[in-house]
C-alpha cells in the first residue's frame, strides 16, 4: 500500500512539474490582463512572466485585471483622499509574493502574484528523489 501511495505522489509529482514549467513559458507569451480563466465572477487566475521570472496571478477585477502599481486614489490639499479607503493591505514585491488589497465602501480590488520558482523547485526535488530512489540497488533495500 505505502508503494502504491509512493508511486502516485511520484505520478503526480511530475505532472505538476510539467504543469509548472509549462506555465513559466506561457507567462512569457500571454498576460493576465487579456487572458485569464476565471473561477467566478470575482476570482480570477493568470500567468505573467517577466525576465526570468514568471508568476502565477490571482485578483478579483476583470475589469481592471491584476494591480501592478497604478493610482487608486486622489489627495486634495487637505491630505483626504478620494475616494476615501476602507481598508488597505499590501506585501511585496519580496521573495517572489506580491500582494496588494484595497477596499473602499463600494468596491474591492486585490491582487496575490507567487513566483512559480516555488513550485518549480519543490516538484524538482521531489521528482529527482523519486528517481534516486527507486534508482538504488534492490539487494541493498532487501539487506536492511
Amino acid at each position: 500500500m505505502a508503494r502504491r501511495a509512493f508511486n502516485i505522489v511520484a505520478v503526480a509529482s511530475t505532472v505538476m512539474l510539467v504543469v509548472s514549467v509549462l506555465l513559466f513559458f506561457v507567462g512569457h507569451v500571454l498576460n493576465p490582463w487579456d487572458h485569464y480563466l476565471s473561477l467566478g465572477d470575482d476570482f480570477h487566475v493568470g500567468v505573467w512572466g517577466r525576465g526570468l521570472d514568471s508568476r502565477i496571478v490571482f485578483f478579483n477585477d476583470a475589469e481592471y485585471g491584476p494591480y501592478r502599481g497604478s493610482i487608486v486614489g486622489i489627495v486634495d490639499s487637505d491630505g483626504n483622499v478620494y475616494p476615501p479607503r476602507e481598508r488597505e493591505a499590501a506585501f511585496g514585491d519580496a521573495w517572489g509574493i506580491y500582494y496588494r488589497y484595497f477596499q473602499w465602501s463600494d468596491a474591492t480590488l486585490w491582487t496575490l502574484m507567487v513566483t512559480l520558482w516555488y513550485p518549480i523547485s519543490v516538484f524538482t526535488i521531489t521528482s529527482v528523489a523519486t528517481l534516486l530512489w527507486r534508482a538504488r540497488p534492490r539487494h541493498a533495500a532487501n539487506a536492511a
